[in-house]
């Protein structure tokens, strides 16, 4: 019994990664950035936590492969989306103690403003992706995703705390 689950749970997994491969639209552009990203130590460990966090959500969220196929494309929109999101809004959250001193009212007020933007989009995008996320897989499902998803932070936040500890790099675990 074990043995078939866990031939069940490797299948899944590999057919997520394959359509999550596959699913990601890519120009010529984005191809070479890609391939120079592939050489670059950053852009294999970005790669190899994107993997981490397929196989963690299909796993958790249980995911069967015609779900993952369906779901994954949505799902990678959505991811890219919100890093556009985060791009966009980069650096206005980390100004610093003594940057923030170094304001005028006006320009903190507008920060303050932007800070309440940017909570808006990141909540319509949220809406938005919630309702195909409920189009394709049952609501307990994308209540697993949520859950997954922050589970997933909380363990790539450990990870990282650990690494710097100098306990285990990044990487091995």
């Amino acid at each position: 019994m074990k043995t078939n689950i866990a031939k069940i749970t490797a299948t899944s997994l590999l057919i997520s990664l394959v359509i999550l491969l596959q699913s990601s639209p890519v120009s010529a552009q984005q191809e070479k950035q890609n391939y120079k990203h592939k050489s670059d130590q950053q852009g294999s460990r970005h790669e190899k936590i994107e993997a981490q966090r397929v196989a963690f959500i299909t796993q958790e969220v249980n995911l069967t492969p015609d779900e993952a196929k369906v779901f994954w494309p949505i799902y990678n929109e959505y991811n890219s989306k919100r890093h556009e999101l985060k791009n966009a809004f980069k650096g206005v959250d980390n100004l610093g103690k003594e940057k923030i001193d170094a304001l005028t009212e006006k320009e903190a007020s507008q920060i303050l403003d932007n800070q309440i933007i940017e909570a808006q989009k990141f909540l319509d995008l949220r809406k938005e992706y919630h309702a195909k996320f409920r189009s394709v897989l049952p609501d307990s499902k994308v209540l697993k995703l949520y859950d997954a998803e922050r589970e997933f932070q909380k363990v790539l936040i450990d990870k990282i705390r650990e690494h710097k500890k100098g306990q285990t790099p990044p990487d091995k675990k």
